[in-house]
């Protein structure tokens, strides 16, 4: 693998991690942005948590893809097969309860949910031997 290749994938890991750098801060800061009952705080809160799980394992898989061919074994396509749809059903399940938040936890989490499973989709698409 070349300079350009790991240029190319590190820019790659960047803009995977950004969805979950977007969900931590709201989940951290999501008192200050949602003025909701408490059963709509904790829907929202749980879609955070979730939209954090679904962003976990494409900028991980990124990662790995930078280490040499004999260091990755065959572990790396069994996280493949294991942690990507498992990631892909925990975004899709985090859309839902985001619906329920209020504001920028609500816009700004549904959208950065949306990219991580469309980084997911993306990266299935492209594992798949079809």
């Amino acid at each position: 693998m070349g300079l350009k290749d790991r240029l190319n994938l590190g820019l790659g890991i960047v803009l995977a991690l950004m969805p979950f750098m977007v969900n931590l801060a709201l989940l951290l800061r999501r008192k200050q942005y949602m003025q909701v009952p408490a059963w709509r705080c904790w829907m929202a809160t749980s879609g955070l948590v979730l939209g954090l799980f679904a962003s976990i394992p494409t900028p991980l898989f990124y990662f790995a893809l930078q280490f040499p061919i004999h260091a990755q074994g065959n572990l790396l396509p069994l996280v493949a097969a294991y942690c990507m749809p498992a990631g892909l059903i925990a975004g899709l399940v985090a859309l839902v309860l985001l619906a329920f938040g209020q504001g920028r936890v609500r816009w700004i989490g549904l959208a950065a949910t949306l990219v991580s499973v469309a980084f997911l989709y993306v990266t299935l698409l492209g594992l798949s031997n079809d």
